[in-house]
């Protein structure tokens, strides 16, 4: 099973799909977005080796109904799998052992995922450099505090102008 996350839009709680679903379609809703692939993947499919895309993957009607959990039925699956394929959420090619479901606009709604892992990866670091102030953090400090001093010797000068007073 993959590991990570993936993003779910609030403006989902106003969307159709979403809005005239039962509960139990929105369960199998939310485990189909947690079952597709989020990078390329092989798979061996009608006895052939197939590369999955990210947003697809390979499953049983009885798997899903086993992952969606208690309450769950092969009908309940079944209705939802042919709702959504209507709405245009996923397309949904069986045969008799299994069935590759493709979420479709995957790429669009999850696309920056992997870059914001890495991402957040590559910016962490341990804890002794956060500890460590740079020079040029203290450079650009200096800078900051020499122009606010500037800044306010200037205006105290010119307060002291208006005064009378030099």
């Amino acid at each position: 099973m993959n590991k990570g996350w993936l993003k779910l839009y609030r403006s989902l709680l106003e969307d159709p799909i979403w809005t005239g679903s039962t509960p139990e379609q929105k369960v199998v809703f939310i485990t189909l977005l947690l079952m597709a692939n989020f990078e390329e993947a092989e798979w061996e499919w009608k006895s052939e080796s197939y590369s999955l895309k990210p947003g697809q993957f390979i499953t049983s009607l009885k798997s899903l109904e086993e992952k969606c959990g208690k309450k769950i039925s092969t009908q309940n699956v079944r209705t939802a799998l042919a709702r959504f394929e209507k709405y245009g959420f996923l397309t949904n090619e069986s045969t008799k052992q299994n069935r590759l479901i493709t979420i479709v606009n995957w790429g669009f709604y999850q696309q920056n995922a992997r870059f914001l892992t890495k991402q957040l990866t590559n910016d962490k670091q341990p804890p002794h450099n956060v500890l460590t102030t740079s020079k040029n953090v203290k450079k650009e400090k200096n800078i900051r505090n020499t122009s606010f001093f500037q800044k306010l010797h200037v205006n105290e000068f010119r307060l002291d102008l208006s005064k009378g007073e030099a």
